[in-house]
């Protein structure tokens, strides 16, 4: 089965990929190696419940193709349907599949590729087959950025200005995973119900210490001065304004709160962060759910008011922005790291 762009994110959350005896292998190949990535790791962990788990998910890289027909026939311990992840496939794994598919397992197969063209025999197989699918995943042109990005703000309650949205489309990489990094970095910083001009894509995307930013106010929640302190020092030398900073940790803390409530509610940290809304990138997940583990919500009640007295002391004659910042987020990483014992 062929499936576009359109058809390939409503396949990949049908639940009857749950279940055995339904599509046993996918194909996920193409030009944009992030997109790829995060949907081969989103269907594997949605099927799978975990990444983590050996007795649900084997592992396999394309020099060990030939042990598919083996792992693609084995149940998965303690039930529930295996996934086989396998990476970097191409043409030269194809009679591996053929076997796999012919050995008629109830495993999924989800197997990750390059760029491959229309006379591939891998792709032509998994396009064919009727208990296989193919899903190419290429880089948004230069006009689709836009649109895209403009569509992934409205999500989150974010309007931005459509000179704006000119701009920043301007400054995206190729990769959607560019897009989604960009425009999780607008989200914080335009926070609940937000509106971005040109002046915050000057201040979020011109690379003026956005990434470090964020990687010090993560640290920070997650209980690690060091690198809290290493990385706010790393985003004020690359010109990150203290101010957007605090503005960006309070968004942070909201969103914790948040987490800290359907933690209270009895949902797991690793499901809180799930359905956190707008969601959080999935590279920062870990680092989120260890947070969730460490903050109550009294704790970021104090946290929120700690970061909105720092902002408005920034904005005071005389202070030293940069210090406050810092101090702030120093803080509030010592009070983690003693939640962790």
């Amino acid at each position: 089965m062929k499936l576009d762009a359109r058809q390939a994110d409503r396949f990949l959350a049908d639940p009857h990929l749950a279940n055995p005896g339904s599509t046993r292998l996918v194909l996920i190949y193409g030009q944009d190696t992030s997109l790829i990535t995060d949907r081969a790791r989103t269907l594997a962990k949605r099927i799978a419940g975990s990444l983590d788990d050996p007795f649900r998910l084997a592992e396999l890289d394309a020099d060990h193709a030939d042990r598919l027909p083996e792992e693609a026939s084995a149940q998965a311990f303690g039930g529930g349907r295996k996934i086989v992840l396998i990476r970097d496939v191409g043409d030269k794994q194809a009679p591996a599949f053929e076997a796999a598919l012919a050995a008629k397992g109830d495993a999924l197969i989800i197997a990750t590729g390059g760029d491959l063209n229309g006379r591939s025999k891998l792709r032509t197989l998994a396009e064919k087959h009727p208990e296989a699918a193919a899903i190419a995943c290429y880089t948004p042109d230069a006009a689709a950025r836009g649109p895209a990005l403009e569509a992934a703000l409205r999500s989150a309650g974010v309007t931005i200005a459509r000179d704006a949205i000119t701009l920043a489309a301007s400054r995206l990489g190729g990769e959607s995973g560019a897009l989604a990094d960009a425009a999780e970095r607008l989200i914080l910083y335009a926070g609940p119900n937000g509106t971005l001009t040109l002046a915050d894509i000057d201040a979020v995307l011109d690379d003026q210490g956005t990434a470090s930013m964020i990687d010090a106010i993560d640290a920070a929640l997650a209980g690690n001065p060091r690198a809290a302190d290493h990385a706010i020092g790393l985003a004020i030398d690359e010109g990150a304004a203290p101010v957007a900073i605090l503005r960006v940790l309070l968004t942070e803390l909201s969103g914790l709160r948040l987490t800290a409530e359907a933690i209270a509610r009895g949902a797991s940290p690793r499901d809180a962060i799930a359905g956190r809304r707008p969601p959080v990138f999935f590279r920062r997940q870990p680092t989120a759910i260890k947070a969730a583990t460490l903050w109550r919500e009294e704790a970021i009640l104090a946290a929120i008011d700690r970061a909105r007295r720092a902002e408005a002391d920034c904005k005071r004659t005389g202070s030293v922005p940069e210090a406050i910042a810092r101090q702030t987020l120093l803080g509030l990483a010592q009070r983690a790291a003693r939640a962790t014992g």
